[in-house]
């Protein structure tokens, strides 16, 4: 293998060479939400492309305990309902979730995007070909990269 052929990354815990990038987000549909996430492996090109699509499901042991409502009675009002059916997926990436992990170990790995305000491309600190300089933190990690000395004028803010 040459260095043309060789992975950008080698994991420190496990010796794997692929990454998986997970997105994920929240629908609002009235009062209630739903999560979905979304995942795909990331290339040597900091391209990647989802593969796998899912809604987060609760866990049935958190559902709260309702009681029976079978004693009440029927609304015959002429009132309409409210409408809540129409699910609208949040276009703000601002609380959206990126995760970056090995994609043998599942060990999350820290990252920052080719471009502000999470845009572009993705940039994992372990990849061979890293630069800071040339990165814009996730916001999950700007304080560690402020420790470092990595964050630079422009950079986004938390």
């Amino acid at each position: 293998m040459n260095d043309k052929d060789a992975s950008k990354f080698t994991c420190n815990k496990c010796g794997g060479h692929e990454l998986t990038i997970t997105h994920v987000w929240n629908i609002q549909a009235g009062n209630d939400s739903e999560s979905w996430q979304e995942w795909g492996s990331l290339k040597d090109n900091h391209h990647w492309q989802y593969e796998f699509k899912e809604k987060i499901e609760e866990n049935a042991d958190d559902d709260v305990q309702r009681g029976d409502f079978g004693e009440f009675e029927e609304d015959d009002s002429v009132s309409e309902p409210e409408k809540y059916e129409i699910y609208e997926e949040e276009t703000d990436r601002e609380n959206d979730e990126f995760f970056v992990n090995c994609g043998n170990c599942d060990r999350e790995i820290e990252f920052g995007w080719s471009q502000p305000y999470r845009h572009g491309l993705i940039f994992p600190i372990e990849f061979s070909d890293f630069d800071a300089l040339e990165s814009w933190p996730d916001p999950k990690y700007v304080d560690v990269w402020q420790q470092r000395g990595w964050f630079r004028t422009g950079h986004i803010q938390p």
